[in-house]
């Protein structure tokens, strides 16, 4: 398929995204596997990618397509989400699941938007939703890529989960004072085992 076929069948403007894998390998770590936009059938519009940072044993799933999709954001997102690596699994269901939300919703995440959900997320947690920000670990430059000018083209939105109590306090003082939370009780933000502050 020519570069402007490519352009239209992923909705145009693939050329904006040139260095996106590199920028994502040169932080997250080396890719390790991927899931196709097909994995379940019908594509889904998105698919995931899987990053592996030896350093510290963690897992980055990220989104891949994402950004081609309807959703209604400028500049264009993908979402990431980033865990232990025993916790792999957890990473890719709820990198899966929001994305899914956002294109059935034609709608996208907004910095430190928090998205809850009536039930737990994942079996034996706590966890009854996500923080949609920054990556508590990687540079700025994973979260906002640029092109080769400098114009930002794409937004990665960590997901961090939060248990019912954290998305309670959020509720009533904010996103900053859960921050300041984890960083008073020295919460391990990519443990899924972790405790709730709140």
């Amino acid at each position: 398929m020519s570069a402007d076929k490519q352009d239209i069948a992923t909705g145009g403007g693939a050329h904006r995204f040139v260095g996106l894998a590199e920028n994502l390998e040169h932080h997250a770590g080396r890719p390790s596997g991927a899931e196709p936009p097909n994995v379940r059938g019908d594509n889904r519009g998105y698919g995931l990618v899987f990053f592996q940072l030896d350093e510290y044993h963690l897992t980055t799933v990220i989104s891949s397509g994402l950004r081609f999709q309807s959703i209604g954001a400028d500049p264009a997102q993908e979402l990431a989400c980033t865990v232990y690596r025993e916790q792999a699994e957890a990473a890719r269901y709820l990198v899966d699941l929001t994305a899914q939300l956002l294109v059935e919703m034609g709608t996208h995440v907004t910095p430190d938007q928090v998205i809850p959900n009536e039930q737990p997320l994942l079996a034996n947690t706590e966890f009854h939703g996500v923080l949609a920000g920054g990556h508590p670990l990687f540079p700025a430059e994973f979260t906002r890529f640029t092109d080769a000018d400098g114009v930002e083209q794409l937004q990665v939105f960590t997901l961090l989960p939060v248990t019912l109590g954290e998305i309670n306090f959020v509720l009533d003082n904010g996103v900053s004072a859960l921050r300041q939370q984890w960083a008073r009780f020295e919460v391990d933000v990519f443990d899924l085992g972790r405790p709730s502050v709140a």
